[in-house]
């Protein structure tokens, strides 16, 4: 759900295989060589001192195409396992296997950038919904829309009597269909385990499969080949996690991208992607709890207080979440200002000097160049890439939590299908615009308030969980009077309720269609990307995290 984004200000790319534009003629004359070598030149030095391999072997090396890809179906195969190897523990024989799993290729559709010692799972699960994300979501919508047509307009499934209900408000009998929630989550659930398979074509560079690591000099070929291989890839993915700027090689990835100027930069904050993942469980939990409540409290008080139920927990996690987002951003946001190449840390200290070197000459000879870069450029782009709208998180990122919704949706469209005509109407106008827009307004404001309430007191201690519980109470308590206006009231209206008081059954669209449509204006207003953030990326602190805008 994150853009890519580009520096402005930035210059032309160069030719393939060509790095003049970005080394100063101060290195030229102190070389006394071409400047564009000095790079490869200098890493070159440092991996065959590291690794024991000569320069005539690297000769060798130099027409053979280094560059290897990871189709997408191999990384996500078994659940990330390549994603989740530490190269390192591997005994040889695993080794050549995990490198056996690239190819050569022209160029990469990305190159993903991470810290080495990250938790595989996290980059497995952000990779996942940053790939599969909108075909999942899409499989959703299908699969729970097909059941739901295919029900209305061909057989109904068998559904169970225990879950049949009567409603004395509305005078109408039913049975609960759990067809749509459960074939629609199951869908895209499936198409994240499995919707790799389809992605053959898309390769991408992956260090430890895409670099050998049993043969020296192939791997230190492929170490001094890295800029090369971004200048061949299509985008930058960076996997952020709080330690990434605190490692050199990451920091010379993304240097070598904007002395480039042309590469977008995606980044991806690990453990916002986790707690969206986390969300689309919470929220089916959610779904399968109300409508298994629902039948057994009869009337109006049914609808109610299983909203009461499912809302609580869920609101009130929405809050921690809010909390952790800015949290999160605060911390990024910290590390883009306080950032200074020099105090990266790197595996291997014969490795740092040439690192620097390098990117001095992309910068004029200068790492406070780069410094001012990151704190500048890179940091107004990223983060308004994150945060660039009223709500916490964009609008993309908020339906793929929400998942769920449209299916649970569908569910009870299926159940209340045999009802009056003005009452599916006015029911179906109010299930569309909950999913699309209210869910995600009440959850974006579940999250600044999490924040904001949350900002005096310890993030998991039982005072702040006490006032998430109370964002939760309130926001599920509003839920409640929303349903009560925008569903209870037009459906009335649809099924005769009020013509004892001249109030014809179609009148039940002249309410529901603008209290609908208040809807639609708040996601616009919440969601609406910003134009007057600051451009050099000074964000507004509010307790404990700082967002743009």
């Amino acid at each position: 759900w994150l853009k890519p984004f580009w520096l402005e200000g930035s210059s032309a790319p160069s030719p393939p295989g060509a790095m003049p534009g970005m080394l100063g003629e101060k290195a030229q004359r102190r070389l006394g060589f071409p400047c564009a070598w000095r790079p490869t030149w200098c890493l070159r030095w440092a991996s065959r001192a590291r690794l024991g391999t000569s320069p005539d072997s690297e000769r060798d090396l130099e027409a053979a195409d280094l560059r290897r890809g990871v189709p997408l179906h191999k990384l996500f195969d078994g659940f990330g396992r390549i994603i989740r190897t530490q190269a390192d523990t591997l005994p040889a024989a695993q080794k050549e296997k995990l490198f056996s799993s690239s190819h050569k290729v022209e160029r990469f559709d990305f190159f993903i950038s991470h810290v080495c010692s990250t938790p595989g799972l996290k980059k497995y699960v952000t990779l996942v919904m940053d790939r599969l994300g909108l075909f999942a979501f899409a499989a959703a919508a299908i699969v729970s829309v097909g059941l739901f047509l295919f029900q209305a307009y061909w057989h109904i499934l068998p559904r169970s009597k225990a879950f049949t209900r009567h409603d004395t408000f509305f005078g109408f009998t039913w049975a609960v269909s759990f067809w749509e929630l459960f074939g629609g989550v199951s869908a895209a659930w499936l198409v994240y385990a499995f919707g790799h398979v389809f992605c053959s074509r898309t390769c991408c560079f992956f260090d430890c499969a895409s670099i050998c690591q049993t043969n020296p000099h192939l791997k230190a070929a492929g170490i001094t080949s890295i800029p090369r291989f971004l200048r061949a890839s299509n985008e930058l993915v960076v996997l952020w996690d709080e330690l990434y700027f605190s490692r050199l090689w990451c920091v010379y990835e993304l240097a070598v991208v904007q002395s480039l100027g042309n590469i977008p930069i995606r980044l991806l904050p690990l453990d916002v992607y986790m707690l969206l993942a986390l969300g689309q469980v919470y929220w089916f939990a959610a779904g399968v709890g109300y409508l298994l409540l629902w039948p057994w409290i009869p009337g109006v008080w049914g609808a109610h207080l299983g909203t009461l139920f499912v809302g609580i927990p869920v609101f009130a996690l929405q809050a921690h979440a809010g909390h952790t987002f800015a949290r999160l951003y605060a911390k990024l946001l910290e590390q883009f200002e306080g950032f200074d190449v020099r105090s990266a840390a790197i595996s291997f200290e014969s490795d740092r000097s040439c690192i620097c070197v390098s990117i001095e000459e992309l910068f004029d000879g200068s790492l406070d160049n780069f410094n001012r870069k990151v704190r500048t450029d890179l940091k107004s782009a990223a983060m308004r890439s994150l945060t660039g709208q009223r709500a916490m998180i964009p609008y993309r990122g908020m339906l793929w939590q929400m998942l769920p919704g449209l299916p649970f949706f569908c569910s009870k469209f299926s159940t209340t299908m045999h009802l009056p005509f003005y009452y599916r109407v006015s029911y179906h106008f109010f299930g569309v615009t909950f999913v699309l827009c209210v869910l995600p307004v009440f959850s974006a404001a579940a999250m600044e308030f999490g924040k904001r309430v949350a900002a005096q007191t310890k993030p998991d201690g039982s005072g702040a969980a006490m006032r998430y519980v109370g964002v939760g109470v309130l926001f599920a308590t509003a839920l409640c009077v929303w349903a009560q206006l925008v569903w209870i009231l037009p459906c009335w209206i649809g099924v005769g309720g009020m013509r004892s008081h001249g109030v014809e059954d179609w009148h039940s669209l002249l309410v529901a269609v603008p209290t609908n449509a208040l809807a639609v204006v708040a996601a616009v207003w919440a969601f609406c990307p910003q134009s007057g953030i600051d451009s050099s990326g000074s964000a507004e602190a509010g307790g404990d995290g700082t967002k743009l805008g």
